[in-house]
């Protein structure tokens, strides 16, 4: 997980929600297309002075479609019981009018939360809808009545590992989707049959949705893929032009394009957005820029500008050079939609927030609070009202004119965030003259290196110091809602904020110094690997100490790391595995060795730091025993519709070859992982309890179709594992719908426990993620592997 989310599940880290924050931002009533990105009204014209006021609001389930609105019905997808549905509510009312089930609901998992992913197309009479497992639909606009369905899959399709999430769009008598495959990276079906009409382009497709635009007079289909930029004839499939988009060779999985004019398009991805213009032969980069990485909202174009969001700053951009030409702090969040010269957005403490789409600077307008929390959902503006969403709830916002300006100030206190002795101590130094302040805080920091520091056990001071026109840290937890700055004392170069803290917690968060992206804090000496970037890590003064995760003694003695490629016949693909054998292995040729192995072993060997545990531990507290580091090569395997075979893989093919190569224990075996790879841990003891007799798992959570089978599992088993570890967090993953990992966790122990398998429990509070996980892993491996179980034989 990202050092900028809190503990819940979000496509944070996961980086690959592009299609979330993208929608229709107008809408009325008439006939004219609704569905992602596009506009299905003129340009609105809202007063310069504005009062909000909530029409109505409903409770909603889970889901991150946004909001079609066409003839008075607003249509979004959603998650009810144990099915996704597609609903259509009265525009003024909010009243239901009808329900589509689109099938069993898609369940969140390693980032995300419940529900459908995709928004729907509005067209004429007709809906166009894509499940979470791939179910494409047509419906009757006025009844919800099925026209027809289709069944994308492997076959026709690259499927997700965080579910089918591109949008349907409308072109002609087609429906365009973002489908991934060889000569299969957009399909076009028949809008009247749901036939293929045609398909083009060869590369993978997981979070993207094309775009319908006009190039050069010619109506054209520009489809940005995980690697390329394709440009198609919609009559025909023919693919215009094709070029690559990545960064350093990276694929974008998020990205997404947006229309500026009719020679030229930007494409944003999550590390940054090019300008492309059509030009003789094919099209042309204009430009490229840091702008609008980090987030999957996708930018809104107004009068030569464009407006979006560089992580959680908002950022205005010129079109023309790509030069930013502000940042700003507020409002902190996901998605923007326009509404005439509006920019609307709904912020992430919950409040629909307008302010001017000005490349003057940020003016907020007014705001209104209106759920607990926001999310990824774009406001969609129609006939005086704002219809917005987030995971629990559907509201509508009437916009008033005002007879009074309500141009909301940001105010700045220099103590409002700060807390106990340093609160003090600030407030003290505000009374000097600016010109004495320096000289107050040189001598009040003189000797303090380290931040945070700490007070009474649960105040965590953050300090950072230099010349910058803003400092944040990134954390929910930490720095909740929209203001995360630290805050300076003027006149000096110090910047601080205070949070009251769990005082037995773990936490990460990153430093953003002028809007760039994250940093670890330079006074922070811990740090956790991501693996694709550094955090800094707070441990708390009753944390646990971890000595474990400590370098060894230069002269200690320490274990060796094996490196080789694997090919799985069973799962089709390949992966570096890792072997660590400990200090003597090999001495005695008769000895042989437990085998642990570890998924998400290329993880947590980097970010979770299990070499020096291995090092540290293995002899003295652990039994000597092999490590096998396993890495994730895709998605479903861990949980997944892959899950058994990626069991069978293990067992079939790794720890023969293992057995092979390395003096082990064949009857002495456990596996280990976090999250979905704890989820495939637990699976596999449970399914072949003959190969892996003990488990562990950490921060547990459902995923189906494992989750199911897992309590088939349990109360089938005739042989079962010896040892089940699960560790969770009071902090755990949230999981949407009020569900935790924690909860997850424990009634996954409890249903152990009545089936009389051994279960071994321990409860902490870290920040799920690689730096919370390893602080367990010394208990974790002597549970499974205590030192009294010194090798056989």
């Amino acid at each position: 997980m990202s050092a900028g989310a809190s503990s819940r599940i979000v496509p944070s880290f996961v980086l690959s929600f592009a299609v979330l924050a993208g929608a229709p931002t107008l809408a009325n009533d008439s006939d004219s297309p609704s569905e992602f990105r596009r506009s299905a009204a003129p340009t609105a014209s809202l007063a310069e002075e504005l009062d909000l006021s909530i029409a109505w609001d409903r409770d909603l389930g889970s889901g991150y479609s946004n909001i079609s609105v066409v003839d008075g019905k607003a249509v979004t997808g959603f998650t009810a019981g144990e099915v996704d549905v597609l609903a259509a509510f009265n525009r003024r009312s909010g009243e239901e009018i009808w329900r589509y089930e689109l099938g069993p609901k898609y369940a969140g998992h390693s980032g995300s939360d419940d529900g459908p992913l995709s928004t729907q197309a509005i067209s004429g009479d007709r809906v166009y809808a894509l499940s979470g497992r791939g179910r494409l639909v047509s419906l009757d606009f006025e009844s919800g009545r099925e026209i027809w369905s289709r069944q994308l899959d492997e076959s026709s399709s690259t499927p997700p590992f965080y579910g089918y999430s591109t949008s349907p769009v409308t072109v002609g008598d087609l429906v365009v989707v973002a489908t991934g495959g060889e000569g299969r990276a957009v399909t076009a079906f028949d809008r009247g049959t749901g036939e293929v009409r045609w398909t083009a382009g060869s590369d993978s497709v997981r979070y993207q949705t094309p775009l319908v635009t006009e190039l050069n007079g010619r109506p054209t289909i520009v489809a940005v893929t995980d690697n390329q930029v394709l440009g198609i004839a919609p009559e025909s499939g023919e693919v215009l032009f094709e070029l690559p988009h990545g960064w350093d060779g990276r694929s974008s999985e998020s990205a997404q394009a947006t229309s500026i004019d009719g020679e030229r398009f930007v494409v944003n991805s999550f590390d940054g957005s090019a300008l492309y213009r059509l030009a003789d032969g094919g099209v042309e980069e204009v430009w490229r820029s840091r702008a609008f990485g980090n987030s999957v909202a996708i930018p809104v174009l107004h009068e030569g500008h464009l407006y979006g969001f560089t992580g959680r700053f908002l950022t205005c951009v010129a079109v023309d050079s790509g030069e930013i030409v502000w940042r700003s702090r507020p409002p902190g969040a996901l998605g923007i939609s326009l509404a005439g010269d509006k920019l609307a957005v709904l912020a992430q403490s919950g409040d629909l927030v307008l302010a001017e789409a000005s490349p003057e600077g940020y003016r907020e307008v007014t705001r209104i609070a209106i759920f607990e929390r926001g999310n990824y959902a774009t406001p969609t503006f129609v006939d005086d009202h704002f219809l917005v969403r987030n995971l629990e709830r559907l509201a509508s916002v009437r916009v008033d004119a005002s007879a009074t300006p309500r141009h909301a100030e940001v105010e700045v206190d220099s103590t409002g965030h700060l807390l106990g002795e340093l609160k003090r101590w600030a407030a003290a130094t505000l009374e000097l003259p600016e010109s004495a302040r320096q000289a107050a805080v040189d001598a009040r920091f003189a000797g303090t290196e380290a931040s945070p520091f700490f007070e009474d056990g649960g105040i965590a001071h953050f300090f950072w110091r230099g010349e910058a026109e803003d400092v944040g840290l990134d954390n929910q937890e930490i720095a909740p809602g929209d203001d995360n700055a630290l805050h300076r004392i003027p006149g000096t170069d110090l910047y601080l904020r205070s949070a009251e803290l769990d005082s037995a917690a773990q936490y990460t968060y990153t430093l953003t110094i002028d809007f760039e992206d994250g940093t670890p804090d330079p006074r922070n000496a811990y740090t956790v690997d991501n693996g694709f970037d550094q955090v800094s890590e707070v441990r708390m003064p009753d944390w646990p100490q971890s000595p474990h995760l400590e370098p060894p003694a230069e002269d200690a003695p320490r274990g060796e790391l094996d490196t080789f490629q694997f090919r799985s016949e069973i799962l089709d693909n390949a992966r570096q595995i890792q072997v660590w054998r400990p200090p003597g292995y090999g001495s005695d040729a008769e000895t042989r060795y437990p085998v642990l192995v570890v998924n998400h072993g290329d993880n947590l060997l980097r970010g979770g730091l299990m070499r020096n545990t291995l090092d540290n531990l293995v002899g003295k507290e652990v039994a000597p025993l092999v490590a096998v580091f396993v890495p994730r090569a895709s998605g479903p395997e861990y949980g997944g519709e892959q899950v058994d075979d990626y069991v069978r893989f293990l067992v079939d093919e790794l720890l023969p070859h293992v057995d092979r190569h390395y003096f082990t224990d064949g009857e002495n075996r456990a596996i280990m992982g976090p999250a979905s790879a704890g989820v495939t841990a637990v699976y596999a003891a449970l399914q072949r309890a003959d190969v892996f007799q003990r488990a562990a798992a950490q921060s547990f959570y459902p995923i189906e179709p494992s989750y199911e089978r897992i309590e088939e599992m349990i109360s089938a088993a005739d042989r079962r594992p010896e040892l089940i570890a699960l560790v969770w967090s009071t902090r755990d993953y949230e999981l949407g719908e009020g569900q935790t990992a924690e909860a997850a966790s424990q009634a996954l122990a409890e249903q152990l426990r009545v089936r009389n398998i051994s279960v071994r429990e321990q409860v902490t509070s870290y920040s799920p993620g690689w730096g919370g996980w390893r602080g367990q892993h010394d208990d974790l491996l002597a549970a499974l592997f205590p030192m009294q179980q010194e090798g056989s034989g």
